[in-house]
């Protein structure tokens, strides 16, 4: 008797590709601060600027901070399983330490919005770093030395759930999670796949989505200008790297 024929696995998929303003179902910002720009490494392709006024908060944009954002469509569920890659590019005029944050890359978020989100990338104190929120009592389990005028090119695997995880490749190569920690209260062991809450009571009061953003603290820069890649979701590492 013949074994039977394995299913076939799933098809991938890109379930949204961001390479144009238009294709963003939000681009908050002040008028002009998000344009499409030659990529200034000079690789020939369309990148976006985003080039945010100290007074691009609150009422321009939604909170007293400054901000420039451009937001997938809201369509990522609780359960949900996905990968997502993206990229940004801090110029060689971007200052070489930060005495705040000035966040690039979050997500998943959206309603209720309450505070910092599970899962985000900044620029603070001359490093780029991933502070985990409240929930996890601010630990970091990753961060390295800030880049400038280069891109850093990030690939995430996560499932968004209350027992979901994260999975974090920069630049090709995967990442450890608290194999150097500058906080790890808990002294949580290095691992490839953290195992977390990535819904949690800032994200979980319905579908989220990601986001390109220059969101920092007020009062730091009259002006600052960050770059920021395509964004690509997708049902596998496949679909979000081709």
């Amino acid at each position: 008797m013949s074994a039977p024929t394995p299913a076939p696995a799933p098809e991938s998929a890109v379930l949204f590709r961001g390479a144009h303003i238009r294709d963003f179902a939000v681009a908050q910002s002040a008028p002009g601060a998000i344009s499409e720009v030659p990529d200034p490494a000079g690789s020939g392709e369309t990148v976006f600027k985003m080039t945010v006024s100290d007074n691009d908060g609150y009422p321009v944009t939604p909170t007293e901070n400054p901000r420039a954002e451009l937001i997938s469509p809201f369509t990522i569920e609780a359960g949900d399983e996905f990968w997502w890659s993206a990229k940004f590019f801090l110029p060689a005029e971007f200052p070489s330490s930060t005495p705040n944050f000035v966040t690039l890359l979050q997500g998943p978020f959206g309603p209720p919005a309450a505070g910092t989100p599970p899962f985000h990338i900044e620029a603070n104190g001359g490093v780029l770093k991933w502070q985990r929120n409240s929930t996890y009592g601010w630990d970091v389990p990753w961060q390295m030395p800030q880049v400038r005028d280069q891109w850093v090119e990030v690939l995430v695997h996560e499932r968004f759930a209350s027992d979901g995880f994260i999975e974090l490749w920069v630049d090709g190569q995967q990442v450890t999670f608290f194999a150097s920690s500058p906080y790890n209260p808990r002294h949580l062991p290095p691992t490839t796949r953290l195992e977390m809450a990535t819904l949690d009571s800032s994200n979980d009061g319905g579908p989220q989505a990601l986001f390109l953003q220059q969101y920092r603290k007020k009062g730091m820069y009259p002006s600052l200008t960050v770059y920021q890649g395509p964004l690509t979701i997708g049902t596998s590492r496949e679909a979000v790297e081709s």
